[in-house]
């Protein structure tokens, strides 16, 4: 803790890029990868500035049953990959270097093949408009205060990114992520 200035900002909310796509099952339930055979690779173009990037899949968006897995290459360098026993998949990167990624969707455990859409959030430093952030001005060793996040003008049946950025002195944490599911 300490005794001082404090502020707390919002940027985004951002909707997600959704990418529709079908994935055959993987015969060699093999570690995902550039050339798990029947994967789906995914270009996404991370801009100059981007502070959070998150890729994800839901259980909801494939064939019931389906075990889909997910991996992120900056490159050759795989810089995430998620791989659960569902296709609740999620791949998240702090501060990326901005370039070509590819986002990997493989059939691990599919029967035949499954539907998935690829949900990618890219959020800069600016806030969107619909999300306003209320905190206190100031913090005191030993006390708490409150922050109230506050959204409008959402689409219905989307799925938003953004975060709480923190300022006031050196070290504290990293921004706070919300997700709002409208």
């Amino acid at each position: 803790g300490y005794t001082g200035s404090f502020a707390a900002a919002a940027r985004g909310l951002v909707a997600a890029t959704t990418t529709p796509g079908t994935v055959a099952d993987d015969p060699t339930d093999s570690t995902c990868s550039l050339v798990s055979p029947n994967a789906q690779l995914i270009p996404v173009e991370v801009p100059a500035g981007t502070t959070y990037a998150r890729f994800s899949l839901f259980d909801a968006d494939v064939n019931t049953g389906s075990d889909i897995d997910l991996c992120v290459f900056n490159g050759a360098t795989m810089v995430g990959s998620s791989g659960s026993g569902t296709s609740a998949e999620e791949v998240n990167l702090l501060n990326p270097a901005a370039g070509a990624y590819t986002v990997v969707v493989q059939g691990w455990g599919v029967a035949g093949s499954s539907p998935f859409k690829l949900h990618t959030w890219l959020l800069n430093s600016e806030a969107a408009g619909n999300m306003t952030v209320a905190a206190p001005a100031s913090a005191t060793t030993g006390t708490t205060g409150t922050i109230t996040l506050t959204t409008s003008s959402l689409a219905p049946a989307t799925k938003y990114l953004g975060s709480v950025a923190y300022s006031g002195v050196a070290g504290l944490p990293n921004p706070t992520i919300v997700r709002v599911d409208n």
